[in-house]
This record gives C-alpha cells, structure tokens and sequence, in this order.
C-alpha cells in the first residue's frame, strides 16, 4: 500500500484547477460562518458543559468565534478513568482494524478539506496556501501513520527458539493513556501527536491550544464517525495551566506528546517523574538558522530565507529567526533580501494575494512591541512597527549589527523578526549554530556539494535543507522529510511523519510457550 502526500495546491495546480483551488477555499469561507458564534462542549464520551468558559478569538480582527468549555480537574479525572478502563478493547479489535479506522477517517478529512482549511484561517490567522497545507499535513499523519502500522504487521515478530521445545515471539503493546497537549501553529500537530498513539492501541485525551479549538473539535468528531470509540479518544479544551497540569499529575496517564515552548515543555518534564514514570515525547521550539554561502546562488537564497523566515509569520518551529550571510557576498545579499522583505506587507488572510498574516493573538502582538528594545540593540534594516487597525499585525522585521548574545538572537520568539550575522565562514557560522541550545531545523545556500556535505556532517541539527528555494529551513514533508529535535529542541530523537515514530506508544513483551 504505497504511501503519497495529500499536496492539494500542488495537484491542482498541476492539474490545471489553480481557479477551482480558489472557488472551493472561498465558498468554504463563507460554509464555515455556519459554525460561528456558538457553544461547543467538552467530548467525554458525551458532551460535557463546564462552569467556565474560554473564548476563540480570531487573530484576523479580534472577534470572537465560539465559545467552548474549561475542563475542570473532575471532568479531566473523568476523561481519564474512562480511556484507563477502554483502551484494551481498543487495542484488542487488532491492528488491521484499527488502521483500516485512521485511513478511513484520512479519506473523510480530504472530503472536508477545504472547510478545515478555512476554519483555519479564521482560527490562527493561515493564508489559504499555508492552510490547506496544514489540512493536508494532517491527512499525511493519519495515512501515512495506519500504513507504517500494517507495514509492520503491528510490530509483533516471532523470535525463535531459545530451546527445541518453545517457540517465542516479541509483541509491542499500548502503555495505557496517553494526555496531547498541542499548540497553535499547526492543526496538524495536534492531528499527528493523536494518530501515533491512538492507532496503536493507546487512548488519547486531547487538549487543543485555546486559539484553535473549534478546528480540533471538530476533527475529534470526524474520528468518532469513522468509527474510533468515544471511549478512547476524548476532547477536553480549557488553559494548559489548569487542564494541561491535570493531565500531567494523573497518575493513570502513561505518557504525554506535547509540542510548545521550552519553558512548558521542562516543566512537564519534572513533573512527570513525580507523578509517573511516564513517556515524555516534547517538540519545544527551535532557534533556527539558514546560512548563505559565498558560492550560493542569491536568488535562490534571497527568496529561501525570506519564505522561512516570515511565512505564517515566523510562528513555525521551523521558522528561520537566525541568519548568517558570508562577508563576501553580505552587502549584495542584504540588499537584495531588504527589496523582497518590503514587498511582503502583513494582511488579511482571506485574501487571495497575501502571504504574511497577523500574529495569533493580542499576547504575541504586544510581545513585538515590548521587544523593539531589543531590536534597537542592533540596526533594524526594515519593519519593526506594528500596525494599528483591528486584529494583530506587524511588519516584517530584519535586525543587523547586534552582539552575539542579544535575546533576540538566542532565544525563540516566534515572530517575524529575523536577526543576522556576517560570518567570515561556513565553519564559524556553524561553531555558532552548535553552540545554541535548541537544534531543530536549518538550511545552507551554496553550489558547491563539499560544502553541503561539510554543513550535513557537522552542524548539531535534526532537520536539514540545502537550496530550499520554497523555504530554507521549513516545510517538511510527511514521510520524506522525518521532523526531528535534537537537544533542547525534542527529547526522543524520533522525528514525525517517520518510519520510527510509532514504536514510542509501545512497550515490548515477550511471548514464549514451552511444549
């Protein structure tokens, strides 16, 4: 059963349906209304109306799209008994069942979506390209996940004969319960973090962002229709402060996948040995740099660098917030980069033409504003200002000339901004790079092979890129481009969208029965 990526825009496109790409994502903006200005419940099992509400707020003008629940400690110890007692008889319908379950779902996700797409707009602000990309990163998860599964033959093996008369076979079983705790940026993170662990065999409470919980729900709702048990997968949103640390104290959750900043991501961490042990699978961030060489091809570089560094902007893990530019080539460089930054102006998402969109909310707009001290430690070369109309938007920021240890240089911000450096080599960019405590992604601009071979051997970074003119350090493809986190970036080693990825929701036992 060969796996391919969903790529809706790129089929399209190819396909000659670019104006149908456009109809189908514009009428969905207008379906999706339809789902505005109500109350959604928590799903545990039945729908769930708590005391306390939140609010999703659209980062497009600020108002306010549905109102949902916050979870409270009982409701979660509820969520969790409940998935403790159910997830065996989950596991036990068998791997081919279960699988057969997520590539069913995949398929009805691709028959909805455009309408996830444009949910997604209102919801964290994604430009029509970004989110269908992120829809169909989701479907990739589930596909590509259910798949791998049947590929292994759910990961039991016979194992041989230690003595004539027994036969023994390794057998890889769920841990039990598994808490996600996913993030704003990507729909998909928090479909993929659910898919590993639920088509194993594990259940799953899932606790969305609260600045995108209706696109979650709803999706929780899909997987019930196609046929996962309300009993191993529930939904409860609320504040990770209060839900999130619920979770992780329970004593019956096996393990936690959570995705998010460094500081949230630790803490869990240290409280999970006091209240475990329990798997801890986290994805915190990065500080990701792109270098341009004095053998790259500017063009190719200019247009890399800008993609990554303001697409969605830059509230990606992948984002590059770090460049260095090699002396030779600097002055050129950064005026051509500065030329292709100005025509990059922040705006309404739903429109056809724009590419960088508002930030996710009124907290990351003023924390752009409180850094313009920071900036002003180095020369800003272009943006900088926020603008003042409704919703949250700034400009894309370019910041030169600053000390090595400027905040905004060694620490993730998640917005637009981009520090740079002139190096004097690739080897000095990369000491520099290494010296960092995150090591998620990066890229290199360079036509010459010894130099991208030297840059792969060398630089201290799960995830790699060279010549990436769509983005030069963004965009992994499921299945193709694993998603990996290396030091303070990730804790497993284990990339997304990998053939490794699903073995960290199983424990292995061994079988033997004497004749």
């Amino acid at each position: 059963m060969p796996f391919e990526n969903e790529n809706t825009y790129v089929r399209m496109v190819e396909a000659g349906k670019e104006d149908e790409f456009h109809r189908k994502y514009e009428e969905a903006l207008k379906e999706v209304e339809s789902y505005f200005h109500k109350e959604y419940p928590n799903i545990i099992k039945e729908d769930i109306v708590e005391s306390k509400k939140i609010k999703d707020i659209s980062p497009i003008d600020g108002s306010e799209i549905a109102t949902f629940q916050l979870a409270s400690d009982e409701s979660v110890n509820k969520a969790v008994d409940m998935l403790y007692r159910s997830y065996k008889n989950w596991y036990n319908i068998g791997y081919m069942k279960r699988a057969l379950t997520f590539l069913k779902a995949a398929g009805m996700l691709s028959d909805q979506k455009f309408k996830f797409a444009a949910i997604l707009t209102y919801e964290n602000g994604k430009n029509r390209y970004e989110a269908i990309g992120d829809v169909d990163e989701a479907i990739d998860f589930m596909r590509y996940y259910a798949i791998n599964l049947i590929e292994n033959q759910g990961f039991i093996k016979l194992t041989g004969k230690a003595y004539k008369n027994e036969e023994s076979m390794s057998v890889m079983k769920p841990y039990g319960v598994f808490g996600v705790i996913s993030p704003f940026n990507f729909f998909s993170i928090g479909v993929g973090m659910s898919s590993g662990p639920l088509v194993t065999g594990n259940a799953v409470i899932l606790k969305p962002s609260s600045d995108i919980p209706l696109s979650l729900y709803l999706w929780v709702r899909l997987m019930h229709d196609a046929g996962v048990p309300k009993e191993v997968l529930a939904y409860v949103s609320g504040s990770g402060s209060v839900v999130g640390k619920h979770i992780v104290e329970n004593k019956k959750v096996a393990g936690i996948v959570f995705t998010g900043s460094r500081e949230v991501g630790l803490d869990i961490q240290r409280r999970s040995i006091d209240n475990g042990p329990k798997v801890v699978i986290t994805e915190m961030g990065g500080k990701d740099a792109i270098i341009v060489s004095n053998k790259a091809d500017l063009n190719k570089a200019v247009e890399g660098v800008a993609r990554a560094a303001f697409g969605f902007a830059g509230q990606k893990c992948s984002a590059c917030s770090l460049l260095y530019v090699h002396k030779d080539v600097y002055d050129e460089f950064m005026k051509r980069l500065k030329e292709r930054t100005d025509q990059i102006k922040p705006d309404d998402p739903r429109k056809k033409e724009t590419f960088l969109n508002p930030v996710i909310n009124k907290e990351a707009y003023e924390k752009f504003i409180k850094l313009k001290p920071e900036y002003n430690k180095g020369k800003i070369l272009t943006g900088g200002h926020e603008l003042k109309r409704p919703g949250f938007y700034v400009e894309p920021t370019i910041v030169t000339d600053l000390p090595k240890d400027a905040y905004i240089a060694r620490n993730e911000i998640f917005l637009p901004v981009l520090s740079v450096f002139k190096c004097n080599s690739i080897q000095e960019a990369i000491e520099d790079i290494n010296s960092m405590d995150y090591g998620l992604t990066g890229g290199i601009f360079t036509e010459d092979p010894n130099e991208i071979q030297y840059y792969f051997d060398n630089v201290e970074v799960g995830v790699l890129y060279a010549n990436r003119k769509s983005g030069g350090s963004t965009g992994s493809m499921v299945g193709s481009q694993p998603f990996v986190g290396w030091k303070l970036s990730g804790v497993s080693g284990k990339g997304t969208g990998s053939f490794y990825y699903l073995m960290q929701f199983l424990r292995e036992q061994s079988q033997t029965i004497a004749h």
